[in-house]
């Protein structure tokens, strides 16, 4: 073989050899960008998974609020039907015991029976409506729980590409 043929062959295979040096760099490189793009993701994805957690953790909070205040609402309710019904018989018993004004305080023992009656469908009401509300919240919350998860998963696959 010529000289020139060998330094031609030598050039080659350097020429060769610095395309391939070159390639390897640059897919390293892109892979590291994937990787730093890919933690990056993962990152924004762990803030949104906290974000819902935290959101839910505040609607459970709610919720249990809620039922502790429908709670307290029906046991006014109930307190209301018994002072009612405790009344009703008081008068009912002065009643009879009077009775030459029997008629007179049988019509006010109803009449205050209705009005605690009338309280008490009022606190039964309120109480229904609080659970109801204590109830959205509770789903709210879930639906914040279940996107939490969902991002907590979306983290971790970009994690686990990342690498």
């Amino acid at each position: 073989m010529s000289t020139i043929a060998v330094i031609a062959v030598v050039v080659g295979v350097l020429v060769v050899l610095a395309l391939v040096l070159f390639a390897a760099r640059r897919a390293a490189e892109n892979r590291r960008r994937e990787r730093e793009r890919l933690r990056s993701e993962a990152a924004g994805h762990r803030q949104e998974a906290e974000a819902h957690a935290s959101r839910a953790r505040d609607e459970h909070a709610e919720a249990r609020r809620e039922h502790e205040g429908a709670a307290e609402l029906a046991a006014t309710a109930e307190e209301q039907a018994r002072v009612g019904e405790h009344r009703a018989a008081a008068e009912r018993k002065q009643a009879a015991e009077h009775r030459a004004i029997a008629e007179e305080h049988e019509r006010a023992a109803e009449e205050r029976e209705v009005e605690h009656a009338a309280a008490a469908e009022e606190h039964e009401r309120a109480a229904e409506q609080r659970e109801r509300r204590a109830a959205e919240a509770e789903e709210h919350a879930r639906r914040e729980g279940r996107a939490a998860g969902f991002h907590d998963e979306q983290a971790a696959e970009r994690e686990r590409d990342a690498n």
